[in-house]
């Protein structure tokens, strides 16, 4: 029997009841035996960036991040998009791993769950990405089409389309990690 990968689920929103962390569950949930997700839950728990702190100790939770950065073998992220652009504490966890040993070639999927098409903080988020040396697995976000803030994993999984959607993102990386 194989180790099942490790996929390590970064959701970019803060908000109690999260659509994004809610796809992020909902894929969890219909993950096959090969793919083990495992959800980030360290966002509010990151001090500002500051380039000075970035030293020897660095503060637990950064060091906590950095860690679970580097045992997972792929990072799936599903991120809000806030005025055009992606929200700053998402923003502030990818400034914590820049300077790490763990991130670079890293390989990351992005999930879109936004039903009106949002595409701003994608294009955004690739491009930090791409310049923090992530291997993106696709070209593209894959689209979750979820009706909008405030569901939970139960209603998107409530949806056979939205599971179909899920089942594509799960099959993607089960394919690129095979």
């Amino acid at each position: 029997m194989s180790i099942p990968r490790r996929v390590l689920c970064l959701c970019g929103s803060l908000r109690r009841v999260s659509s994004n962390r809610a796809t992020l569950e909902a894929a969890r949930q219909l993950a096959p035996a090969s793919l083990e997700l495992a959800i980030y839950d360290g966002l509010a728990t990151l001090p500002l960036f500051n380039p000075d702190d970035e030293r020897d100790p660095l503060p637990a939770s950064v060091l906590a991040l950095r860690e679970a950065v580097g045992r997972a073998d792929v990072l799936l992220i599903a991120c809000p998009e806030y005025a055009h652009g992606v929200p700053g504490a998402f923003k502030n966890l990818l400034d914590w791993l820049v300077g790490s040993l763990e991130f670079p070639g890293k390989p990351a999927l992005l999930l879109n769950t936004s039903a009106r098409g949002s595409h701003h903080a994608q294009e955004a988020l690739a491009e930090i990405l791409c310049t923090m040396s992530a291997e993106l697995l696709t070209t593209q976000p894959m689209p979750v089409a979820l009706p909008g803030a405030g569901c939970t994993a139960e209603q998107v999984l409530d949806s056979a389309e939205r599971r179909a959607e899920l089942h594509k993102v799960l099959d993607c990386l089960d394919s690129e990690l095979g």
